[in-house]
């Protein structure tokens, strides 16, 4: 029974033993948290034991939830734009851009359009990156066409330097295209404006003018160059105030030179009736008229009069070449050319007087004018091996023909007395064509039929130009008469009641009338 006893209390201590270590182990035992990861040591979790003094209720439990991180908003692009309204265009060429969004430093250049396509930079201003406001850009009024291009261009190159086309500062691109518009320009220019370009002229004789800037009605005008300056006028097209683009404008085109002019002209008499060196008086720019000068090319062409032959050779008013080439004469085989029996050497465009040595003996009544081409030139005339006939238009044009037996004749206009103020004065036939030695005179009027002989001079067989007569100008009268007499008897002694008969055709003497024209007050 006693040792029963103290058996049962031994277990007891024990069981009192253990629940003491086991209530002090709780009572002791340390928490554990997460501590915060070092970003600098990313993917390495660390962890470290809180000090038994810190508060309990300041630990992060394991499963408390955490809040996620916030991503930094980008802002887009702003889209690059041009914003320019349409408006005048005055004579200081200033143009006016409300605004500009580029997308890095660069260029806003305006350009021409002539005929809807990009043509020349007339100006352009520098943009930095983003919003640009206010902006001006000077151009040349005269340069202006009605609708202008404004397009961003890069600044790749030297800073604050455009350098384009002829540099990198290319136009810039957005999402594979150009930024761009146009602006329309109302023309408010106070001075006239004419320009013009080199241009073949086709066998419609059209001439086109590039632009005009008129202030008031008026007139485009177009006229041949002479030593330098205007010549004859050519044609004439009426046109209101305001801007005109590629002006087309007829002119008889074998009547043209190399270079033309283009000349503006105000309508100050009836409106609509060019009143040309009378009441439509050239316009002014800054005291000088306004006109312009440009190249022509026209189709090949051949004038020639028919004439007789003259120690075995010809003359041909005018030939237009566009390059060196030969005038090559060709004998009438049946109204066809036959064989080549002469030519003579061009140049370039218009040539005048070109005289043409044929071998005489193989000429017939009817000589046929083609152009061949200068293959080589300088050399001589080599055909078939080279220098073939001309083609216009991948064709072969027909020759021009003359006749080597026409007869005598002549051409007369109606003029003034020049030097009236002297003791002789001047009066000019324009043409006289003769097989013979022949004597010019110039004869009054007496009663509606050839009087006097008031002045004469000889001319030689063959083309004759521009033949200059004095006479007393106390005897002309207001119709005069200009006869041709033959030279059949001492050559510098005119004998119209002897040997020195008029010239006959159809039976009747070559005499042409013709009016002497008041001076201008």
């Amino acid at each position: 029974m006693k040792t029963k006893l103290k058996k049962l209390n031994i277990l007891g201590w024990i069981g009192l033993l253990v629940l003491l270590f086991a209530g002090c182990a709780e009572g002791n035992a340390a928490l554990v948290t997460p501590t915060a990861v070092d970003e600098s040591s990313a993917g390495t979790a660390t962890s470290s034991a809180l000090d038994a003094s810190s508060s309990a209720p300041n630990a992060m439990p394991a499963n408390t939830p955490q809040s996620a991180a916030t991503n930094t908003p980008v802002p887009t692009p702003a889209v690059p734009r041009i914003n320019i309204a349409n408006q005048p265009l005055t004579d200081t060429g200033v143009l006016q851009i409300a605004s500009v969004i580029s997308p890095e430093n660069g260029w806003l250049v305006l350009y021409a359009m002539p005929e809807g396509e990009l043509g020349a930079v007339l100006g352009f201003t520098a943009v930095s990156t983003g919003l640009n406001q206010n902006l001006n850009v000077t151009i040349d009024p005269q340069l202006a066409t009605p609708t202008l291009v404004a397009l961003l261009h890069s600044d790749l190159g030297e800073p604050n330097d455009f350098e384009f086309p002829d540099g990198p500062d290319e136009p810039l691109l957005w999402e594979s295209a150009q930024i761009a518009t146009t602006v329309a320009l109302d023309f408010q220019l106070s001075e006239p404006v004419v320009t013009a370009e080199a241009q073949a002229v086709g066998e419609d004789g059209v001439v086109q003018i590039a632009s005009v800037q008129l202030p008031q009605d008026g007139w485009l005008a177009i006229h041949t160059e002479e030593n330098g300056r205007l010549g004859t006028m050519l044609g004439a097209i009426s046109l209101t105030s305001g801007r005109h683009e590629n002006v087309a404008i007829t002119i008889p085109w074998r009547e043209g030179t190399p270079t033309l002019y283009a000349a503006l002209y105000a309508d100050n008499g009836e409106p609509l009736h060019f009143e040309y060196q009378a009441e439509d008086e050239p316009l002014l720019a800054e005291g000088q008229p306004v006109e312009v000068g440009f190249a022509a090319t026209y189709p090949p062409d051949i004038f020639v009069l028919d004439q007789p032959l003259v120690e075995g050779r010809f003359e041909v008013e005018r030939v237009i070449s566009n390059g060196p080439s030969w005038l090559v004469a060709y004998f009438d085989d049946g109204g066809d050319p036959g064989l080549i029996i002469g030519s003579a050497p061009l140049a370039d465009g218009l040539n005048e007087r070109v005289m043409v040595e044929v071998l005489a003996s193989a000429a017939t009544p009817i000589i046929h004018l083609r152009l061949h081409e200068d293959t080589e030139p300088g050399d001589g005339f080599d055909f078939p091996r080279v220098d073939q006939p001309i083609l216009y238009e991948d064709r072969l044009p027909s020759t021009i023909t003359f006749s080597l037996t026409p007869g005598n004749y002549l051409i007369v206009d109606d003029q003034q007395l020049r030097g009236t103020g002297t003791a002789s004065a001047v009066l000019t036939v324009e043409l006289v064509v003769v097989d013979v030695p022949t004597w010019v005179a110039i004869e009054a009027s007496e009663d509606g039929q050839r009087g006097e002989v008031l002045g004469f001079t000889a001319v030689s067989p063959g083309v004759n130009h521009d033949i200059a007569i004095s006479i007393d100008p106390t005897l002309a009268t207001e119709t005069l008469y200009v006869t041709l007499y033959l030279n059949a008897g001492e050559p510098d002694e005119f004998d119209p009641d002897g040997a020195d008969v008029p010239l006959q055709r159809n039976r009747s003497p070559i005499s042409v009338p013709f009016f002497l024209l008041s001076e201008e007050p």
